[in-house]
């Protein structure tokens, strides 16, 4: 067979002595059978074991018990003490006002000072009040012959007894405007209405009074009080003459006993207000001051149990984690007094199993393995928790 050098359809191959031609689809097949003899052999010849995959765990599995660590804690009489943010308040404060106008004429007390019940603090210049005071004076006797004179003519009988009943109240009119100018020129007298001291004078000699206006403050400290505010989960643990303490900002203590509680709460707050009367007869402790309150409201059965296992349930409420029956229980719990070792707590059974470990792990009535937690300086074997 002859070979046309300029005929590229075709390449001739030399295979022994003949000649054979090869095309494009025969190159194309036969790279196709290699290409799967090569994947055949990779899956007869492969001596690796394939492994399975792992199933999901089952149920069971999850719910299994899980382990926590538990102290068995007892309950005990803990001081039922309520510590209040509070503020000293006079028993008595009142401002004294004027009941009349005039010009201040004189300040008989200064500011600061003593005064008694009744005694002058200020006083208003009397002006014309004297004047009218003697003239109403005057009319009233005028009117007092007038009136006699006619009683004596009507038991001869030379009056009627309706010209003696005018001649009674002309008299009678003219006693009430004597004692209306006496009252008039008393109020030019501004005076202490109870014992204590002034504490503020807002006006000087030569200022004119209107009526109303004040002319100072009058504050009786004994005995003081001291105001706070309970919150309404905690006022049913206090009554009227429990006693209680208090400790001014300026670091004096006051004993007393609680005399008052109200009935109604402030509507902002919702809390209670508390006072605590303490003795002051020297007058040493202040008005105003802020103070720290504690009642002491007797003794309660409480649990102390570390700051660490007070949780919150799904409600809301202050909670703490323990085991009943194998299973973990949520009691609600209320804080009486808390510290850096603990907190005091109502709402517990005389004895119980609380978890102090693992417990954020778990739910409410999850079945769950304890162990009691490992004091120091002793072992604690594993219960087994069932």
């Amino acid at each position: 067979m002859n070979f046309d050098p300029d005929n590229h359809d075709t390449q001739p191959i030399v295979t022994g002595r003949r000649w054979r031609l090869i095309t494009p689809v025969t190159t194309a097949v036969m790279a196709f059978l290699a290409l799967v003899g090569w994947l055949a052999s990779g899956i007869i010849f492969n001596t690796e074991k394939v492994e399975a995959a792992k199933p999901i765990k089952s149920s069971s599995e999850l719910n299994r018990a899980f382990k926590v660590v538990v102290r068995e804690i007892s309950a005990q009489n803990f001081a039922n003490t309520i510590i209040l943010q509070a503020r000293s308040e006079a028993d008595k404060l009142v401002t004294v006002a004027s009941e009349t106008g005039g010009t201040i004429s004189q300040l008989p007390v200064e500011k600061g000072a003593f005064v008694q019940k009744g005694q002058i603090i200020c006083r208003i210049d009397v002006g014309a009040r004297e004047a009218s005071l003697a003239q109403a004076r005057a009319q009233r006797d005028a009117r007092k012959i007038e009136f006699t004179a006619a009683k004596k003519l009507l038991k001869q009988g030379h009056t009627s007894k309706s010209q003696m009943a005018a001649a009674q109240a002309g008299y009678d009119a003219a006693v009430a405007n004597v004692k209306a100018a006496l009252v008039e020129l008393e109020r030019t007298k501004i005076r202490a209405p109870f014992d204590g001291i002034l504490d503020r004078q807002p006006v000087k000699i030569g200022h004119y009074m209107s009526p109303g206006q004040p002319c100072g403050t009058v504050i009786d400290k004994d005995p003081l009080l001291i105001v706070g505010y309970i919150a309404e989960n905690q006022v049913n643990r206090i009554s009227v003459g429990d006693s209680g303490s208090a400790k001014l900002s300026t670091g004096e203590l006051a004993q007393g006993r609680i005399r008052y509680i109200a009935e109604s709460p402030n509507l902002t707050t919702r809390t209670f207000r508390v006072e605590l009367e303490v003795a002051n007869k020297d007058l040493a402790l202040r008005d105003g001051m802020t103070a720290e309150l504690t009642i002491n409201a007797g003794e309660v059965v409480a649990t102390r149990v570390p700051q660490s296992v007070l949780t919150l349930a799904d409600d809301g409420r202050l909670s703490v984690r323990v085991v009943d029956n194998g299973r973990v229980a949520l009691r609600p719990v209320q804080i009486i007094s808390d510290d850096q070792t603990g907190a005091v707590v109502t709402g517990l059974a005389a004895s119980e199993m609380v978890i102090v470990r693992g417990g954020e792990y778990t739910r409410d009535g999850r079945d769950v393995e304890f162990e009691m937690e490992q004091m120091a300086g002793a072992a604690a074997p594993f219960d087994g928790g069932r």
